[in-house]
């Protein structure tokens, strides 16, 4: 939970405990919304709510949905009305595995990166908790932390973030600027012995269609150092798929027509 979510006037302890207590009122609303009540009960329970409290609300609601969550699924309870009639919510790409982090993307950026306050980024780098970022300098922070030969580990902690956040915004801000047909220059991370158990899941990952940048930003090491991995020039002593190689099922078959091609090519 955000530090300054839910009031710079409370103290950790007391946003705890006022996230608590929401908890139940965010289970009651959740009802009436989903059938247990109308808009008269909504205006009640809210209507009981001090300004405070409602924020606290709100957080501990998005807090209970994952982002993740494909639209559709998030919007299947509104797919049929208490008539049984049909209800298809005119949200773009709603039923085409778009999801509700996808959705908030779409939100404009909340500031000009010209107008980029470096100060606060390099004080949020070294750990001030009391700084708040707009979304660009969140990003800048993570890349300028890449920069500095920070892991995507210290970044989250520097930040405050949960374990893995960072690595993720820099992925979705790269696809993001793909789609503009832009790239964006990420530091390379430092360069480390993987283990056993890290090179056959990055194999995994590879014949599951992910691509080289997503598997160095995920995992903490340079495109280069993936794509030797996964076609197996380097770490040739573990297991897993190699890129190219014919999976289990496609058998004995499947080798020698990769064979064949590779000699043709």
């Amino acid at each position: 939970m955000s530090r300054t979510t839910i009031g710079t006037a409370l103290s950790t302890e007391e946003r705890g405990d006022l996230a608590e207590k929401m908890l139940p009122v965010a289970g009651r609303l959740a009802s009436i919304v989903r059938g247990d009540g109308g808009l008269q009960d909504v205006q009640q329970l809210l209507g009981s709510l001090g300004a405070q409290e409602q924020v606290a609300l709100l957080v501990v609601l998005a807090g209970l949905v994952d982002p993740d969550t494909p639209v559709s699924d998030a919007l299947r309870w509104l797919e049929f009305n208490e008539h049984g009639e049909t209800i298809v919510p005119e949200l773009p790409g709603w039923n085409q595995g778009v999801s509700l982090r996808d959705l908030g993307e779409e939100l404009p950026v909340d500031s000009d990166p010209a107008d980029l306050d470096e100060v606060a980024v390099a004080r949020a780098l070294k750990g001030d908790r009391s700084v708040r970022l707009s979304r660009a300098e969140r990003l800048r922070a993570i890349l300028a932390g890449r920069e500095q030969g920070k892991s995507y580990i210290e970044i989250d902690a520097l930040l405050g973030y949960r374990p893995g956040s960072a690595n993720k915004a820099v992925l979705r801000a790269c696809r993001a600027a793909e789609a503009r047909g832009e790239s964006l220059e990420v530091a390379p991370p430092d360069s480390r012995v993987l283990t056993q158990q890290e090179v056959v899941a990055i194999r995994k990952e590879a014949r599951a269609g992910a691509t080289d940048v997503e598997l160095a930003l995920r995992h903490g090491v340079s495109r280069p150092a993936v794509s030797r991995l996964v076609s197996g020039v380097t770490y040739a002593q573990y297991g897993g798929p190699l890129r190219g190689a014919p999976t289990r099922e496609e058998g004995a078959g499947g080798r020698r027509v990769a064979a064949r091609q590779e000699a043709a090519g």
